[in-house]
């Protein structure tokens, strides 16, 4: 009986055969040693459990998976997608898409050197939170702001800064998760804030704020509940007398928004969602909001408000922790710019999937259809998603798919296999495929896609 381990090739002659030979050019010899190294290995392993003792070992199989590992060890896992989700913020796919300018922006910054912390008036050292004070007071109404890289910071810059060994009110219903187990609580307690939960889940009243007030009070918090909703018996005082018992109570007011929403939801069919200049309009002492949700640019935190404030959170050690980078700040200077300009609903794609009528989604849908002979145009909702807007949704026309060859889970793997991988939604045994939240740029790649799973070829 043959010993099975004598057909396995040495390390040398693994990396002479022509398929990996021809990597030498592009990964240096010893990155090809380790990986073909890490191939035998594992064929001795598999040859060991194996009950077939007359198996060997099959160069070219061996070759080519040398191959899979360099390549796969220095490919990007992070890739483009296709979202033909409906799902407009959808956090597992990056939220919000940037705009040709934030994008164009970004792009300078990189390219090369900038003035991110230098004045260029004085010759000096400058600050990199001053690129976006006058685009966030423009914006906002707010006296001051500044960015750090993403809300969760915000809160808890906010929180270190101005809370730290004292009290913090905030409405038992609104101490929240915020997503990916991140809790309000556990946020203030980082910062060393005391957290003082007052009212009911569903209902808490402008006195329950009153009675908890106290010497050891540094804030309240309202925390508006942007990824969900309690309906019903349910109570919540104004953010007007909010502000009240902060003002005779001489503590700060902070509200976080979330979302980070800027323009009038309810012209769009939607349900009203607090906007930023609202919130300081009020007399917020600090506002904070994200980036990257509803404001549709860069993942970011914001915060504006009173410029005594902003400036105690600039000079805290942990703005440097979590302050953004210059990418970061280009994209945002110009989203910011799109709201000056009136261009939002036109140059920010989030707005410009939210604006989308509902005939002209139609009609991509059909077209799609067409072109893969498949399938049937059906009404359906587009959800708006990432922490925003729960349960609100606008009307659109899907692409619905059920093949009688395979199964709808099975034919969205398919989909997800390709390059670029086009994610759907399944919903009762059919692949539904939304076009708001295709760019038409992309209706091509996602015919060829579809084209591509139908067929077998993705599979």
């Amino acid at each position: 009986m043959t010993n099975p381990y004598r057909t396995l090739p040495s390390v040398d002659r693994l990396l002479q055969h022509p398929a990996v030979a021809r990597l030498r050019d592009r990964y240096p010899n010893g990155r090809l040693t380790t990986h073909a190294r890490a191939v035998l290995d594992r064929a001795r392993a598999s040859l060991a459990a194996s009950s077939d003792a007359d198996g060997g070992a099959d160069l070219e199989a061996l070759a080519q998976a040398v191959v899979a590992s360099v390549e796969g060890a220095t490919t990007p896992s992070l890739r483009p997608v296709l979202n033909a989700t409906g799902v407009i913020l959808h956090t597992n796919l990056g939220r919000a898409p940037l705009s040709a300018a934030a994008l164009a922006a970004m792009e300078r910054a990189g390219r090369g050197y900038s003035n991110l912390e230098f004045d260029l008036a004085a010759g000096k050292r400058g600050s990199r939170f001053a690129h976006l004070t006058a685009l966030l007071r423009e914006a906002t109404g707010a006296e001051a702001g500044l960015a750090v890289n993403n809300n969760a910071s915000a809160l808890l810059l906010a929180l270190s800064a101005l809370a730290a060994d004292r009290e913090v009110i905030v409405s038992r219903g609104q101490a929240v998760e915020i997503g990916g187990g991140f809790r309000i609580p556990d946020v203030l307690r980082q910062s060393g804030a005391t957290l003082v939960e007052v009212g009911t889940t569903n209902r808490t009243h402008a006195d329950d704020y009153g009675d908890a007030l106290n010497q050891r009070t540094a804030a309240i918090l309202r925390v508006h509940a942007s990824n969900f909703k309690i309906v019903g018996f349910t109570a919540q005082p104004a953010l007007t007398e909010l502000r009240r018992l902060a003002s005779d109570a001489g503590v700060l007011l902070l509200d976080d928004l979330g979302s980070g929403c800027l323009l009038d939801t309810t012209r769009y069919g939607l349900a009203p969602e607090p906007r930023v200049q609202e919130s300081v309009a009020t007399g917020v002492d600090l506002t904070m909001f994200s980036g990257d949700k509803l404001l549709g640019g860069p993942q970011a935190g914001l915060i504006v408000g009173r410029a005594d404030l902003i400036e105690r959170l600039r000079r805290h050690p942990l703005a440097r922790a979590l302050r953004p980078d210059k990418s970061a700040i280009a994209g945002l200077a110009a989203t910011l710019a799109h709201y000056l300009h009136d261009q939002a609903e036109t140059e920010i794609p989030v707005w410009r999937m939210i604006a989308a009528p509902a005939d002209g989604l139609r009609d991509r849908a059909e077209a799609w259809r067409t072109a893969i002979a498949a399938g049937s145009v059906e009404p359906s909702r587009s959800m708006v998603g990432g922490g925003s807007l729960p349960d609100e949704s606008l009307p659109t026309f899907v692409l619905a798919l059920r093949e009688p060859r395979t199964d709808a889970g099975s034919l969205a793997a398919a989909l997800r296999g390709g390059d670029p991988p086009l994610i759907a939604r399944v919903e009762h045994d059919a692949v539904l495929l939304d076009p708001r939240t295709i760019d038409p740029s992309e209706d091509a790649a996602v015919v060829t896609a579809l084209r591509s799973a139908l067929s077998g070829e993705g599979r």
